[in-house]
């Protein structure tokens, strides 16, 4: 198993990345803390959503855990299995955007990935650079090229696309819940609450790889920057002829002669 020194070593060099890419854990009753995590309520006097921990984790470098008590987005609770979900379930509960209709909340709800409830107690979340113990899951926050690179690195071996969804709210959910329900590499568009929150920019996308995955991606990052997909991207070529390399000129020419 590749290590985590391995995986921050191979984004620092091949994705180059401005905030910490985070090492997730979700921890089973009888599981323990870390010393020196931060609790939010216990160190800070107040309960953090899930989007403002992994904000305060990338961007300070603080270890953190989660559980009930301390975490205050319900979306996030139902979506982490800390509560019951079935409320949450009933889109009876008026969220935004505030003029939606309680079918399509519904909707919404049962489409965002969600553990059972109870199977887990606490989120653990960390730097890789300086966690303590084997995450579940990392979760990357970057610009959309940096996430296409690590699209590709998850693509480079199988060549099976990766699938996602997306509905513009409990984005913070996808690279976690996911990828861990699935045991595949999901990429997500943050929502409101990661940016508004988690001062997520604009331009940002998140992405997560499950432990199953942590090995091949970081070989499709190496592999795939030798093969001439690197970031950063070279400026491109608006009113100029771009050369293609051979290949793609031999495959254009067998693509038109096919088509006559």
């Amino acid at each position: 198993m590749v290590s985590l020194k391995e995986i921050e070593e191979g984004m620092s060099i091949f994705i180059k990345h401005q905030t910490h890419p985070l090492a997730v854990k979700l921890l089973r009753p009888g599981d323990g803390v870390p010393e020196g995590a931060k609790s939010p309520v216990r160190d800070f006097g107040v309960a953090f959503s899930l989007c403002q921990a992994l904000a305060l984790s990338r961007k300070e470098g603080l270890t953190i855990v989660l559980d009930r008590n301390s975490q205050s987005c319900p979306i996030a609770l139902a979506g982490l299995g800390l509560v019951k979900p079935e409320e949450f379930l009933s889109g009876s509960f008026v969220l935004a955007p505030i003029n939606q209709s309680p079918e399509a909340r519904k909707k919404i709800a049962g489409s965002l990935p969600r553990f059972p409830f109870g199977k887990y107690r606490q989120v653990l979340i960390s730097p890789i650079k300086t966690a303590v113990f084997d995450p579940d899951v990392i979760v990357f926050y970057g610009s959309g090229a940096q996430v296409m690179r690590m699209i590709q690195a998850a693509v480079f071996s199988s060549g099976k696309a990766l699938t996602s969804t997306a509905t513009g709210s409990g984005g913070c959910l996808v690279p976690i819940v996911a990828s861990m329900l699935e045991g595949e590499c999901k990429y997500a568009v943050p929502g409101n609450g990661d940016r508004r929150l988690g001062l997520v920019a604009d331009g940002e996308l998140s992405f997560g790889m499950p432990r199953e995955r942590f090995e091949e991606v970081i070989r499709g990052l190496k592999l795939s920057h030798e093969g001439k997909q690197t970031y950063p991207i070279s400026p491109g070529y608006l009113k100029m002829e771009y050369q293609f390399p051979p290949s793609y000129g031999a495959l254009r020419k067998a693509l038109v002669e096919s088509s006559k």
